[in-house]
């Protein structure tokens, strides 16, 4: 340590003038460098974010108003008609049978049905019906959209 001191006494005075302005640049390079470039640069990316998170923010809520209205609308009439009412309604689903298994469940089959028709008609049943799929075993078939099915459908 004595020998930088030995050193900078050495110097002349201007040198240690010019020395310590070099250091001073030196350590001021580094601060922008290492401090205010880097928080400039995330003060430039979060003021592009802002207004998307604000757009964001607005949509979320106007969703939650939407789920609001929507749980205080009274719950949809569903039909109590016995399942084997659906029996005829395979119809719309062509390729299938459906056959009621009790009174809260019916078993749906198809070698060979379309696999939108499929869904289609499950959410038909499921919004007149309240039935919801209890199991399902899907395989699809070599023609596109086409699929063997067999699913068991439950009411409640």
């Amino acid at each position: 340590m004595s020998g930088w001191r030995e050193a900078w006494d050495a110097r002349s005075e201007t040198e240690r003038h010019v020395l310590a302005a070099l250091a001073f640049a030196a350590g001021a390079v580094v601060l922008y460098a290492f401090a205010w470039l880097p928080l400039e640069r995330a003060r430039t990316r979060l003021a592009e974010e802002v207004p998307r998170l604000r757009a964001s923010v607005a949509l979320l809520e106007r969703e939650a108003e939407a789920v609001a209205r929507l749980k205080s609308m009274p719950p949809r009439a569903v039909s109590q008609a016995p399942l084997s009412a659906l029996a005829g309604s395979a119809s719309q689903l062509p390729g299938a049978s459906v056959a009621a298994l009790d009174d809260r469940r019916v078993r749906v089959t198809g070698a060979d049905v379309g696999f939108t028709a499929l869904l289609d008609w499950l959410a038909a049943t499921r919004a007149s019906h309240g039935l919801r799929v209890e199991s399902a075993r899907l395989e699809s078939l070599p023609m596109a959209g086409r699929v063997r099915a067999e699913l068991v459908l439950t009411r409640g």
